[in-house]
């Protein structure tokens, strides 16, 4: 069972003093952020200290882990992170040997990033622990509520994207 904070006698999380006069789109954005800082596996002392990386250069081997080889714009389209400081990232993972950059047919200027021995290696270590974390993080929530989340959180990012695309807004 995980610990829960703010809570009453019925078992029900109070409402946060700080999130109490937002309307709900500005608080779904606030906790939004706040609760990826949270899960964020790179943001953990222990596990930067542990494995070495970065939050941004966990994002990079995570999604090559569940995708496979991709451009850095595929990686920084998919993450909505901007490409520059992803590049610094994704740097530090080809220096380290755990990633490696391999010729793209369809597109020369742009190397699909793979993963090297080592970095399938770390990647293979790493993912179990993720997992953990993420499921010890999530426990506050019962599973249907994880699926409805899951669910929300998704429909929510594709809107998002939508409205973006539709207004011109760039992700930074």
């Amino acid at each position: 069972m995980s610990p829960k904070m703010l809570n009453d006698n019925t078992g029900d999380v109070a409402a946060d003093p700080l999130t109490a006069g937002m309307s709900p789109p500005v608080q779904i954005s606030f906790l939004v952020t706040v609760v990826a800082n949270l899960m964020a596996f790179g943001g953990v002392k222990d596990n930067v200290a542990r494995f070495g990386l970065t939050v941004r250069q966990w994002r990079i081997l995570g999604l090559l882990g569940q995708t496979g080889p991709l451009t850095l714009s595929d990686i920084a389209h998919t993450v909505h992170h901007e490409k520059s400081t992803l590049s610094r990232a994704a740097g530090e993972l080809e220096r380290r040997n755990l990633i490696e950059k391999k010729p793209n047919i369809r597109h020369k200027n742009s190397p699909l990033l793979s993963f090297t021995e080592a970095g399938q290696t770390l990647y293979d270590e790493i993912a179990p622990v993720f997992t953990v974390q993420a499921e010890k993080l999530a426990d506050g929530l019962t599973s249907e509520e994880q699926k409805q989340l899951c669910g929300l959180l998704d429909k929510l990012r594709h809107h998002a994207e939508e409205v973006r695309a539709f207004e011109g807004w760039e992700t930074v």
